[in-house]
């Protein structure tokens, strides 16, 4: 865990405790601000949230285009890879309200190679991408959020709202992480940068005619 961003503002939680650490969907934990995913990443953790969307976990390397996230979106958790601009992504398929409910839930992601696993409790997910030949991606690793210096793409965020709940258990690499150090953040979660590479097609373009974004362009005009 590196510390070096953090001032008075923040102050150190622990995650191993029963309850973990609390985020109120308006903090983020940085957790390296130049974490290195080369060939394979894995992070196991518990989570329990009433939250319907949210983000847990986000690096970004914009050159060459590549990040990795896990979020919650629309109460199916969702992990995401994208390497040299090529997204590919794993998510739930709870046909009932099974994620957000307020319980402690276990959950495993792997990536490796071009091969990205995810295991929520008992259930097993997994998704090979062929055109994904090597990873090798450097960048902040935040979780539950991120800085107002970021703003993520759409084609790797797609969650508007930052993780509100609690974590705990946290694993890095086979790593156990003692505690974080939460922050409050003044990032505008409801608008994006929109990367060329995704402006082709017709979801995408509807994406781009969507109340929210319009009123992006309208505000920054």
């Amino acid at each position: 865990m590196d510390n070096s961003d953090y001032n008075e503002s923040s102050s150190v939680s622990y995650l191993n405790c029963n309850e973990g650490i609390q985020f109120d969907g308006r903090s983020y934990a940085l957790f390296d601000p130049n974490f290195k995913i080369y060939e394979s990443f894995s992070i196991n953790f518990q989570l329990r949230t009433f939250a319907h969307d949210g983000l847990i976990l986000w690096i970004d390397d914009p050159l060459p285009e590549s990040s990795f996230t896990i979020e919650i979106q629309n109460r199916q958790l969702i992990a995401r890879a994208v390497i040299d601009g090529q997204p590919f992504s794993v998510r739930t398929e709870f046909t009932k309200n099974r994620l957000c409910d307020g319980v402690w839930h276990c959950v495993q992601v792997r990536l490796e190679g071009s091969l990205l696993s995810m295991k929520v409790d008992m259930r097993q997910y997994c998704k090979t991408e062929s055109r994904a030949h090597s990873i090798d991606m450097r960048g902040p690793l935040f979780i539950a959020g991120y800085s107002e210096k970021y703003s993520p793409t759409y084609l790797s965020v797609r969650s508007n709202k930052f993780f509100q709940g609690h974590l705990r258990n946290l694993k890095i690499n086979e790593k156990q992480i003692e505690w974080l150090a939460p922050r409050l953040t003044a990032a505008a979660r409801q608008f994006y940068h929109i990367s060329p590479q995704i402006i082709s097609t017709n979801a995408e373009q509807s994406f781009l005619n969507a109340p929210a974004f319009n009123k992006y362009i309208v505000e920054t005009a």
